[in-house]
């Protein structure tokens, strides 16, 4: 057994107790406010984040935790807590049921436990270190796709139209003309999971934040997946961009990335 295997079950039932709060606060109002041209946030991302950060304090009061709406708040050791209230805000303010609570906690860096809650399709997706992914309890495997002609990708776009923007533009374009399809999401924790699930085959982005991926990535990797960024390099969240896949794609995939820049 993990010796995360308590951090695991806490951050599970944060999740899923976020996950309800979030559901209750949209049928009330959901208040919608720009962070910038592009990024938004809603009364419910803040009322989320500290209704987390409160039960992961009262749970283990020496950790740090970095949450997305207010910053970090420093512990008195090597622990970090990950938090996305609502990983696909956009989505959530129009109305569109694809988001999920994303948290994860890294130890010196590294993340040892994932959790990614979609309380839409009251989905539950998690890892600890050493002890597989699961979802819902079940355990997750990435897919068998070793073809990119047949395979199903997905991908996220900045929300600053910069270098990375066009780059991704024409990234999106090559790969849509060698693969099956390419989905866009927009909940990079969301396709991480659909990627360890075997529903999707790889998913890239540039341009992430850690408690985007923080969670994900970890869940790919024990699902049987593999993450570097998209130039090959080891990932790490604070990398500037991410391609995780089921392993059996991902070299031919970083040949088509690089390419493209």
């Amino acid at each position: 057994m993990t010796s995360y295997y308590r951090e695991l079950l806490a951050a599970e039932a944060i999740a899923r107790r976020a996950g309800k709060h979030i559901l209750r606060e949209r049928d009330l109002q959901v208040r919608v406010s720009l962070k910038g041209p592009r990024d938004l946030v809603t009364n419910v991302d803040r009322s989320t984040e500290v209704l987390i950060k409160e039960l992961l304090s009262d749970a283990f009061p020496d950790d740090g935790i970095l949450g997305e709406e207010y910053g970090n708040e420093d512990g008195h050791g090597q622990r970090r807590w990950l938090i996305d209230p609502i990983d696909g805000t956009q989505n959530f303010a129009h109305d569109v049921p694809l988001f999920c609570v994303s948290i994860a906690l890294q130890v010196q860096g590294t993340s040892v436990v994932g959790v990614i809650y979609d309380p839409c399709r009251d989905e539950l997706f998690s890892a600890a270190t050493g002890i597989g992914a699961r979802q819902d309890g079940k355990p997750l495997s990435t897919s068998s796709c070793a073809d990119l002609s047949e395979s199903l990708l997905v991908t996220g776009f900045p929300t600053r139209q910069d270098q990375a923007f066009e780059i991704t533009l024409r990234q999106f374009d090559r790969l849509t003309r060698r693969g099956r399809g390419i989905r866009r999401l927009g909940s990079a924790a969301l396709d991480l999971a659909y990627v360890a699930a075997g529903r999707l085959d790889a998913f890239w982005e540039y341009g992430l934040n850690p408690w985007d991926t923080g969670a994900g990535y970890l869940i790919v990797t024990e699902a049987g997946g593999v993450v570097t960024d998209v130039t090959g390099s080891p990932f790490s969240v604070d990398s500037p961009s991410i391609l995780a896949s089921n392993g059996l794609l991902h070299s031919d995939l970083l040949d088509l990335l690089r390419s493209s820049h």
